[in-house]
């Protein structure tokens, strides 16, 4: 039971000391160029111009290689994601740090079932 308490103190401390007090990541997972076979209604997107928004930030288009990292989220704010495509508004969705036990998300989309979030360290992102 102690060694289980100090596993569990340790993991607290290393993800306080590698992320910024208050401030939460969103990993984007890559995704494929080419346009997905299967998709959920009203899912069809082009993956050229597939887009990523949070918040009012810049739109970013989504990574086809590898990973992209957004760093400096507020953790006690909810957040827009916004995903467009070919200039149209595909999807979007209200992020909320507070429903995860984690401060590093992923998020992935490959058209079906739509986006997913998940803690970071059990996805497919790949950020530093």
């Amino acid at each position: 039971m102690k060694a289980t308490v100090a596993i569990l103190i340790a993991s607290l401390l290393c993800q306080a000391l590698n992320s910024e007090p208050g401030r939460g990541t969103v990993c984007v997972a890559p995704n494929p160029e080419t346009p997905p076979t299967l998709l959920s209604e009203g899912g069809a997107y082009n993956p050229a111009t597939l887009m990523l928004r949070i918040d009012k930030r810049d739109a970013v288009h989504w990574p086809h290689k590898e990973s992209l990292k957004i760093e400096g989220l507020d953790l006690t704010d909810r957040h827009l994601v916004v995903l467009t495509s070919d200039g149209k508004r595909i999807q979007s969705f209200w992020l909320r740090f507070a429903e995860y036990k984690s401060v590093d998300l992923c998020i992935s989309f490959d058209g079906y079932p739509g986006v997913q979030v998940t803690q970071a360290r059990h996805s497919q992102c790949k950020c530093k």
